[in-house]
């Protein structure tokens, strides 16, 4: 393990972290990283340039992977392999000649005679049999980031200047990264159209993201987060399965409960949020009219849309709006669901959407509801743990009419009503399996009765570790009958915080995977998946991912 640091490091600047901190850090990327590594050395061995464009949206790791990358390309095959790394914002590279230059000055090799030649392509040529020779025999291997906003500063004919010369020049490899696949080289009539080999970097998985979140803190010293990480965990994973499994936003979200916890779920994740602002604010700006209109019907939907629906909200031609699906498809903006007759589309990048959500009351609303779900349902402690006067494993009492009288008339201390709701659940549960419908609705009926005197979280607990335990036994009709009852006991909050449970009993009931992509977005599809795999014990009506 390297020395301690700081996150925020990694988060701001990977380039600054040497190569120990960065392979500490690197979680679900490694094989990415020899696979890469292995060609450039087979590169170098053939003289056969490689030319890589690692895309992914703001924060997928890219940044990690070129620094580390360009650490081992030095550490490990100096002999054959110069590595040059540009910044990661290059403002004065407009021309061909401009982008060798710069990797001239990188080299330390001076460049004023070659400048003094004042023509550009003199310049350019000049430059370039200069680093030819300079290398001696090996391959220069350019490490740029941000290749798209070169490309936005570049003319098309310095542009065709630049794919010439490494068309010509056996000297270069290239490895550079851009957010998505864009214009300057998906369009046909472009330059460097299908040039570049294209990696998309995936999602990090909830177990990678959380082991990436506990690296961290061993790197930041932090051993009152670690030692309460199972504190932490529910709500962690209940935040990754919302925003996904960035690498950055694992940094961030290690940062922010650290910081404050997990207890204010809509805080974390409007902190979270607002950060992003900017640069999606910048992915919009790069949309062209028709196309952006198009993208913003797909992003502000509650689900997955067809080419019809996007053409009615979008008052477009359903002609233009399939055209343009399909460059944004392309280009990496959204994702096409086929479905027999119909097709339809939702965005790839999921906290996009998130942030896109999160700026209209009824789906920040929707947002925090499946949250706080999430934190419930991934609670590790039993229940019995937070209950004074209940011990785990200890048989309990069917509650008596008086008593149950009695609780209805008089909730009592917060602790009692607790005590009281877990038990009622607990022998409904019992009455509902074994077939006694009516009496186990009227036990949960009661459970409820005072459930608005205590607070939602502990409301949200124990009705979440009533239902896995029916659910866990795969009866349907019994899980139906008591998410109806529950609603119905008109506690606050309950409907919406149930949703996941019962989509997964409409797709069970109606046993149609299509449900998963006409009725839910990517962050609630792996849940409910879970859920429904829990109720069937099998994977028969998992959907196609």
């Amino acid at each position: 393990m390297p020395a301690s640091g700081s996150a925020a490091v990694h988060r701001h600047s990977p380039g600054a972290l040497d190569r120990e901190t960065l392979e500490y850090l690197l979680v679900g990327r490694e094989k990415l990283v020899e696979s890469l590594l292995e060609e450039l050395d087979q590169a170098s061995r053939s003289r056969t340039p490689r030319f890589f464009l690692l895309t992914g949206p703001h924060g997928a790791g890219k940044s990690h992977l070129m620094s580390l990358l360009y650490h081992r390309v030095c550490d490990e095959l100096s002999g054959r392999i110069i590595p040059v790394r540009l910044a990661e914002e290059e403002y004065s590279i407009f021309r061909a000649s401009d982008f060798f230059l710069r990797v001239l000055d990188e080299m330390g090799i001076g460049g004023s005679e070659i400048i003094a030649l004042n023509e550009d392509p003199l310049i350019r040529d000049a430059a370039v049999d200069t680093l030819a020779a300079s290398a001696g025999g090996r391959q220069i291997a350019i490490f740029c980031d941000n290749m798209h906003e070169l490309f936005n500063q570049m003319g098309k004919s310095e542009i065709r200047a630049l794919r010439s010369i490494f068309q010509r020049a056996d000297a270069f490899s290239v490895v550079a990264s851009a957010p998505s696949i864009f214009p300057g080289i998906s369009d046909h009539d472009e330059p460097f159209y299908n040039f570049f080999r294209v990696f998309y970097l995936r999602e990090l998985e909830s177990a990678e993201a959380k082991e990436l979140i506990r690296r961290l803190a061993r790197f930041d010293g932090n051993t009152a987060f670690i030692e309460n990480f199972r504190d932490y965990e529910p709500g962690i994973e209940g935040l990754l399965h919302l925003v996904g499994g960035s690498p950055r936003l694992a940094v961030q979200l290690y940062e922010t409960v650290s910081g404050a916890g997990v207890d204010d779920m809509e805080a974390v994740m409007f902190g979270m949020v607002d950060e992003h602002t900017p640069y999606y604010r910048e992915v919009f700006g790069r949309l062209p009219g028709q196309r952006r209109i198009i993208f913003d019907a797909v992003l502000s939907a509650d689900t997955p849309l067809t080419p019809k629906d996007i053409a009615e909200r979008a008052r477009l031609n359903l002609a233009t709006v399939i055209a343009q699906l399909r460059r944004l498809e392309a280009d990496g903006y959204v994702v096409s669901r086929p479905m027999k007759k119909r097709t339809s589309y939702e965005v790839r990048d999921r906290f996009f959407w998130l942030w896109r959500a999160m700026r209209r009351p009824a789906g920040r609303d929707r947002m925090v509801a499946f949250v706080e779900f999430l934190k419930a349902w991934h609670e590790r402690s039993a229940v019995f743990g937070e209950l004074p006067g209940i011990m785990e494993g200890e048989p309990l009492q069917e509650p008596s009419a008086p008593y149950i009288g009695k609780a209805q008339e008089q909730p009592g201390d917060t602790d009692q009503v607790a005590r009281f709701m877990r038990r009622s659940l607990d022998l409904a549960r019992e009455e509902v399996l074994e077939g006694n419908e009516t009496n186990g609705l009227r036990l949960i009926r009661v459970a409820y009765t005072h459930a608005d005197c205590l607070d939602p979280g502990t409301v949200q607990r124990i009705t979440a570790a009533f239902l896995k335990g029916i659910i866990g036994e795969g009866q349907v009709s019994a899980i139906t009958s008591a998410v109806r009852e529950i609603i119905a006991s008109g506690s606050a909050g309950l409907q919406e915080f149930l949703k996941p449970v019962t989509d997964a009993v409409e797709i069970v009931e109606a046993n149609d995977t299509r449900l998963y992509y006409t009725k839910l977005q990517p962050e609630e599809r792996a849940v409910v998946a879970g859920i429904v795999r829990a109720i069937t014990k099998s994977d028969e009506l998992l959907p196609g991912l």
